[in-house]
């Protein structure tokens, strides 16, 4: 049950849980009651919850019964208005946890009994520690086997140092593999002149060794197309799984590399290379490519298990001297005078906390940032949004 859909959770699967005498441990808790009103209450209720998403995240039941951590019998929350409870649960976790809490989902499982239990799921945060800040109360927690327990100052010290190195080692990597690239170290040769390069970076590849299984995507090739053409050819190697299309000679168009650690990699040599004097972006297909390979990319490493947190990274080689081909009301004279100056752009960063995403809306500001580059205000092609 702990690792299926959220959404797909329901009566059996809490039933499975007594029936199989799932203990108490890090990852589960079970509650008798929600919390109350009462200050202690409520401290209860954020201490569990923060103690979850400073470790590896867990799940929280309430409206179970257990005897020495083993769950006993379903008693249910016989509430008359749980979404008013789920909201009140939702405020406090909001007003009271600093940083705020990400992705944090509730929701009630309806019972047979006529009652519901309340279940939630917690993640493990990237954006750690997390505190407790209720009136007077102002802690840290995380969890062990026996439960949850108070960060010492050398604990805390040591979740701001790991939280604090995260990030760098995310763009060290991307940083690697630009140098790989423009070195032409890749696992396919490509054709010459200007690149889109996407990675699509997992935060947990780097917190622990990790294998995620590539079998769905060998036995499904479609499910990495290149940004900008069809697959033409796969194959498993060093690193993982490689798809490619656009074979012109030797070299392709474009490829994706899927790494062992859910690492995805994507580089087309094709989007920018257009008719013409060969320097215009061609910009309305350049973003719904990227919107479409983008979803499709996410698709794939939900599909293999892979948890959000994603940081997304586009960077654009060899494009100095470019500039976009607009809408012709946008650009009456067809006005090539706007040029991007720089010969690469290492477009803004954007984490992916869930995959339950409007993904236009948040490729919005590498949009921006591309048009920015080429001397205009925003993307126009999102209406003043």
């Amino acid at each position: 049950m702990l690792n299926k859909s959220f959404d797909e959770i329901n009566e059996d699967d809490i039933v499975d849980l007594i029936k199989n005498k799932e203990p108490e441990r890090r990852i589960i808790e079970y509650k008798i009651e929600l919390p109350t009103e009462k200050p202690d209450s409520k401290k209860e209720f954020l201490a569990d919850v923060s103690s979850f998403s400073n470790a590896s995240g867990g799940h929280l039941i309430y409206g179970m019964k257990e005897k020495e951590g083993i769950p006993v019998e379903i008693v249910g929350i016989a509430e008359s208005n749980l979404d008013k409870q789920i909201q009140r649960l939702e405020n406090l976790l909001r007003d009271n946890i600093e940083p705020r809490l990400q992705g944090v989902l509730i929701k009630a499982i309806p019972l047979s009994s006529g009652s519901n239990v309340i279940f939630l799921r917690i993640p493990r945060s990237w954006s750690k520690p997390h505190v407790v800040r209720y009136e007077k109360h102002w802690r840290f927690y995380s969890r062990h086997s026996a439960g949850k327990y108070p960060l010492d100052v050398g604990e805390i010290r040591s979740a701001f140092v790991e939280a604090a190195g995260l990030p760098e080692r995310i763009r060290s990597f991307r940083d690697m593999r630009l140098g790989s690239i423009v070195a032409e170290e890749l696992p396919i040769p490509l054709l010459p002149g200007s690149r889109v390069i996407l990675h699509l970076i997992p935060f947990i590849s780097f917190e622990q060794a990790i294998n995620f299984p590539l079998n769905d995507i060998a036995n499904n090739p479609r499910a990495l197309t290149p940004i900008y053409s069809i697959t033409t050819g796969q194959r498993y190697n060093f690193d993982g799984y490689l798809t490619y299309g656009g074979i012109v000679g030797n070299e392709a168009h474009g490829y994706v590399q899927i790494f062992r650690n859910g690492i995805i990699e994507a580089i087309d040599a094709g989007l920018l290379m257009v008719k013409g004097d060969g320097r215009r972006i061609p910009i309305n297909i350049f973003e719904n490519r990227l919107i479409d390979a983008v979803e499709k990319y996410l698709h794939a490493q939900k599909k293999m298990t892979v948890p959000a947190p994603i940081s997304l990274m586009l960077t654009l080689v060899g494009i100095r001297g470019y500039y976009l081909g607009v809408r012709e009301e946008l650009d009456p004279d067809f006005d090539t005078s706007r040029v991007i100056d720089k010969d690469t752009l290492l477009l803004p960063e954007v984490i992916i906390w869930d995959y339950e995403i409007d993904l236009r809306q948040m490729l919005h500001p590498i949009f921006d940032a591309v048009w920015n580059a080429a001397g205009w205000p925003c993307s126009m092609n999102y209406n003043g949004e």
